[in-house]
């Protein structure tokens, strides 16, 4: 199907969403602090059993945000990355047994490739453990860089083209694909992991749904020097299946599997979470952070059906990196305007933290 025609299929199907339509009263009750300033291109936060969060910049620094919500001067750990294009460290996952063994993992872009390291905290230090994986290629763009610990205890990975389109359908490469490590292995020596799904462009974000287990993620379209600009995607993910890039972009594509949600115009779509917080509004709300669109997003899904999507804060604080929730059940934001994309303001980047409205207004 053309570009033109699957944009007029998903409008037809209610799919497609314009952010100059969507709705503004998911804004009503919320509160925003901001609880940090002066980060140098933040892109990730794990909280810890204590309440205090190790914080990634592309640099190649992690950094501590304590308890009391300061954030420690002197890194946690410094590691030695490639900042080209749009690498640098980016993902960073705390293991599902981390009170125990206080294993994270970290996701960074070499000068060729993109390494997968455990390390481990002891007192206020990050060492470096092992290397896990090998053979997935780093670029210039689209490195993606996302990991999480799914419900079956594997840890995900997300990973982009590196800027060669054709490595999406090679079923050889680890590029352009969601993967997955067992416990045995990111605990262990490593090894290939498995591929969940491939044709993926540059997923920037994923969550598991409340109740179902289920995987979403969000995934940058094209920019216009590999295809038709804008097409971004919330897809969920399915093992096995193919989602198309680059044979396909949009939908109605046989042999792919559709978005769930396509926007025309491009927002850049990056780190996202489900609300998990009891008594919150937002409960079972896919929240994420748009770069382009300088925006949260909050859809609100009806099966695998998208039957509401409101635009929160656009143009309000720039660039947003990723939205994680605490334990506490605020939502804390990353910004990205000093990452030479967006227009740094005063105490960029920072850190906010997003208080959702309770259920009944309480």
């Amino acid at each position: 199907m053309s570009r033109r025609g699957a944009i007029y299929a998903c409008a037809l199907a209610l799919l497609c969403v314009s952010p100059a339509l969507a709705a503004a009263s998911g804004n009503q009750g919320v509160k925003v602090a901001t609880v940090a300033t002066g980060l140098h291109i933040p892109w990730e936060i794990a909280f810890m059993p204590d309440g205090s969060a190790l914080v990634t910049e592309r640099p190649g620094t992690v950094r501590l945000l304590t308890v009391a919500g300061k954030l420690e001067r002197q890194p946690v750990a410094q590691l030695q990355v490639s900042v080209q294009g749009e690498g640098g460290l980016l993902g960073l996952a705390l293991d599902p047994k981390f009170a125990h063994n206080r294993y994270v993992y970290l996701y960074f872009t070499t000068a060729d490739e993109m390494r997968l390291e455990r390390w481990k905290l002891a007192g206020n230090r990050l060492r470096r453990q092992e290397s896990l994986v090998t053979g997935i290629k780093s670029g210039q763009v689209h490195d993606s860089g996302r990991i999480a610990f799914g419900p079956d205890g594997r840890l995900y990975v997300a990973t982009g083209d590196a800027g060669e389109p054709a490595l999406a359908q090679d079923p050889i490469s680890l590029n352009g694909k969601f993967l997955a490590l067992s416990p045995h292995q990111y605990r262990g020596a490593g090894g290939r992991p498995e591929i969940i799904s491939s044709g993926h462009r540059n997923p920037q974000g994923f969550d598991w749904q409340l109740g179902t287990n289920r995987l979403f993620a969000t995934e940058h379209g094209p920019s216009g020097f590999d295809g038709p600009e804008g097409d971004d995607e919330i897809n969920e993910i399915v093992e096995g299946r193919d989602y198309g890039w680059p044979t396909v972009i949009g939908t109605g594509n046989p042999g792919f599997t559709d978005p769930i949600q396509l926007y025309e115009a491009p927002i850049a779509p990056a780190g996202a979470t489900f609300v998990k917080r009891p008594g919150s509004s937002w409960r079972g709300s896919f929240i994420f952070a748009c770069l382009r669109g300088q925006e949260l997003r909050r859809l609100v899904l009806n099966g695998d059906t998208v039957v509401s999507d409101e635009a929160l804060f656009t143009g309000r604080y720039g660039r947003l990196r990723t939205v994680v929730e605490s334990p506490g059940g605020a939502l804390y934001v990353l910004t990205s305007n000093t990452d030479g994309r967006g227009i740094a303001r005063p105490g960029d980047d920072r850190i906010l933290r997003i208080t959702p409205p309770r259920r009944g207004g309480a």
